[in-house]
């Protein structure tokens, strides 16, 4: 394979550059972008002009450079864009007081939750002044409280509100989520909560009109499925498998497919593509022709329903890489061309960056391109290693040589994501393969025929059953010893060493040729190394953590590769613990986590803590809460830390001087925001130091 059969990856190289840097250096300032553009084409040209009188190099080589240097160009501007901060009229570009007055209208499908209903809000008015509206820009995320009248809200309802709109905060907790960033590749920005008196509906059916179309399809095709699988979770994978909602996919449901590595088959993507694009072919096999015009009608037909099937699911990024990819396959079967599938996937991912340069920091979008180019590269290699004469055998290891080639092409973007290894992936795969075809046609054809009496029961009967089966596979999986290694810890920069490493390896491994050894063996000692020298660090360590966990009090002490946590009783099998704390720990290698109430005693060689009162090396942290008011002693006692949680009801902060002797005061999430406020303004009144674990985030000391 030579650079001219993959012109596309030619292009796509400089335009994903061009991308990057405006994601890393962008500027919101119009006339600076200009002039950078400028002298990149006067660079550009001057590498022509140098490069055409330079004696051994080609015109064609010459003007590949001008073309890389104005492709990378195109991807700073096309993201510029589809910035939308950079309109003027943005919310991040206008003033947003508190309690303004908006018009919106429902950009998406609403979610319900247990006391809230979530939906995307696009604004196009912000009351400025007496019965005065200005237009503006952009989207936020709004809570709705949940009502009679909220739970009717739909896609295209226009409703005027009033809201106090907040950006999204970094992460509260070290290394926890990061739902800026998240939301960021999607053009939001802000969020907001609506009580019910803060919101009127002024009319319905305002958005686009394929996009209600669409969702009230959905809706439909969903309440088709909830009458024919009344259990919650056979109902929830076959929502998510055929229609792309996830909504109703609980926590043991997802951490089921997670640990088990069969999560895509929850995502729509490119093997329901595939499924669905042989299913058609199938069916169009029966008419017997072969003339140029009906050639031409089939193509229009399986793009027709392709596109439709990509829509109806939500348009995921896989999705929509898998539809555009197959398009382009499809479209040159039309005009007798030879495809090359690397191509096509560069011309996809060309053409919907393109579309949306966000795309390319989605972890959708990432982990589709990557495990479909492993697939095709590595899958052949690895299956014909192994030659079985039995057909049963043979697919069996066809399906675990799939799941092999995937795995390892999304193994370092895997691991940096979701830090954890499904070791039975292999296995899910097997199950998955097996059933998810089966699932989708028995799923389509329940949708197509569902009124036919008889024929659709017995569809849904069937369709349930390899549903069961599939799930209580998957759960079965899951409950194996050893299923899931959890921990991983890689930075960007060494998940994409990784990626080099493994490409030079499979050179390497192709070429024979032992002069590229070094490269691998180079990258993977700078790893091995740097590595070694984080856990020789991280034995060493030792920290005290104070971190924001939502009405509640949670501390942690590390000791080397071991954790201490000390938690409110409420907090006991809440999953909030792991929410708040366990990216932390993880990043910090630490292996055990013991875990007691506040009012445990705990003794160890390096600390003791007992009745809320902890030294921890040559610091002292002592608790003080609401059963601590009437505490009374001659002697205060002498700390260095004083945590006020639990929501005491002070009258004054001097009431803890009566008890402690202190130098620094802590204010966790246990309290409230109105408290929290009054203290930290009688701390800047008396001149007393104090930390806000609640809005400045997790505390953390290095002892």
């Amino acid at each position: 394979m030579t650079w001219q059969q993959i012109p596309f990856i030619r292009l796509l190289l400089p335009f994903l550059l061009g991308i990057g840097i405006y994601s890393s250096y962008g500027t919101l300032d119009l006339s600076w972008t200009l002039l950078m553009s400028c002298y990149g084409l006067l660079f550009g040209f001057a590498i022509l002009l140098h490069l055409k009188n330079a004696p051994g190099i080609s015109t064609v080589r010459t003007w590949g450079i001008v073309l890389s240097i104005l492709l990378m160009h195109l991807g700073y501007l096309v993201s510029y864009a589809h910035d939308a901060r950079n309109s003027a009229l943005h919310l991040q570009q206008i003033s947003n007081p508190e309690n303004a007055t908006y018009i919106a209208s429902i950009d998406g499908p609403i979610k319900i939750n247990a006391k809230s209903i979530k939906a995307t809000l696009k604004v196009s008015t912000q009351k400025s002044g007496i019965n005065r509206f200005k237009p503006c820009e952009g989207k936020f995320i709004a809570y709705f409280q949940l009502d009679t009248n909220s739970a009717k809200l739909q896609y295209g309802d226009l409703i005027v509100l009033q809201a106090t709109l907040k950006e999204f905060s970094p992460p509260l907790n070290p290394k926890a989520f990061d739902s800026r960033s998240y939301y960021a590749t999607q053009s939001i920005y802000h969020q907001s909560y609506l009580p019910s008196d803060q919101w009127k509906l002024l009319g319905h059916e305002q958005g686009n009109w394929l996009y209600q179309f669409i969702y009230k399809t959905r809706s439909s095709l969903l309440k088709i499925l909830a009458e024919h699988l009344t259990s919650p979770n056979e109902y929830a994978v076959a929502a998510a498998l055929l229609l792309g909602a996830k909504d109703e996919l609980n926590k043991d449901l997802r951490n089921a497919y997670a640990d088990t590595g069969a999560m895509h088959v929850l995502a729509v993507s490119g093997l329901h593509i595939g499924i669905l694009i042989g299913l058609l072919a199938f069916l169009l096999s029966f008419v017997q022709r072969s003339d140029k015009k009906w050639l031409r009608i089939k193509t229009l037909i399986l793009l027709s329903l392709l596109w439709s099937f990509a829509l109806l699911t939500g348009a995921s990024a896989s999705v929509l890489r898998a539809c555009t990819m197959f398009s382009f396959v499809i479209v040159g079967q039309l005009l007798n061309r030879k495809i090359n599938i690397y191509n096509s996937l560069a011309a996809s991912a060309f053409l919907l960056l393109c579309i949306d340069p966000l795309f390319l920091f989605q972890v959708g979008f990432q982990l589709s391109y990557f495990a479909l180019v492993g697939i095709i590269y590595l899958h052949p290699r690895i299956y014909k290693r192994w030659y079985i004469e039995h057909k049963l055998g043979d697919w069996i290891w066809n399906g675990i040589a799939l799941s092999i080639a995937a795995q390892i092409a999304t193994l370092p973007i895997s691991l940096y994501y979701f830090h954890q290894f499904p070791v039975f992936f292999w296995l899910s795969g097997i199950v998955v393969a097996a059933t998810a075809s089966i699932i989708l046609s028995l799923g389509i054809a329940l949708l197509c025929f569902h009124f036919v009496p008889f024929l659709g029961a017995a569809l849904g009967y069937a369709l349930y059953g390899f549903l069961f089966l599939m799930n209580s596979l998957i759960f079965l999986i899951q409950q194996l010893p050893g299923a899931v290694w959890e921990g991983f810890w890689l930075e960007s920069w060494q998940m994409w060493t990784w990626y080099l490493v493994l490409i030079s390896g499979l050179y390497l491994f192709l070429t024979r040729q032992l002069k590229w050894a070094f490269v691998p063996l180079s990258l993977g000692v700078l790893l091995f190394g740097y590595q070694a020298a984080i856990d020789y660090q991280q034995v060493e360590q030792q920290q005290l953590c104070i971190y924001n966990s939502r009405k509640s009090t949670l501390i942690s002490y590390i000791n080397g590769n071991n954790c201490t946590t000390w938690m409110d009783s409420t907090l006991i099998g809440n999953p909030q613990i792991q929410y708040a704390q366990q990216n932390h720990l993880w990043s910090l290698g630490v292996t055990t986590n013991e875990l007691h109430t506040l009012n445990d005693r705990v003794e160890q060689n390096s600390f003791h803590y007992q009745n809320k009162k902890g030294q921890f090396k040559d610091q002292k942290l002592s608790l003080y809460g609401q059963e601590d008011l009437l505490m009374q002693t001659h002697t205060p006692l002498e700390v260095d830390y004083v945590l006020v949680h639990g929501n005491p009801k002070l009258k004054s902060i001097q009431q803890i001087e009566d008890v402690y002797l202190y130098k620094t005061l802590v204010f966790d999430a246990s309290n409230s925001t109105w408290k929290i406020e009054k203290w930290i303004k009688e701390c800047q009144d008396l001149n007393i130091n104090f930390i806000d674990v609640s809005s400045e985030g997790a505390w953390v000391l290095d002892l």
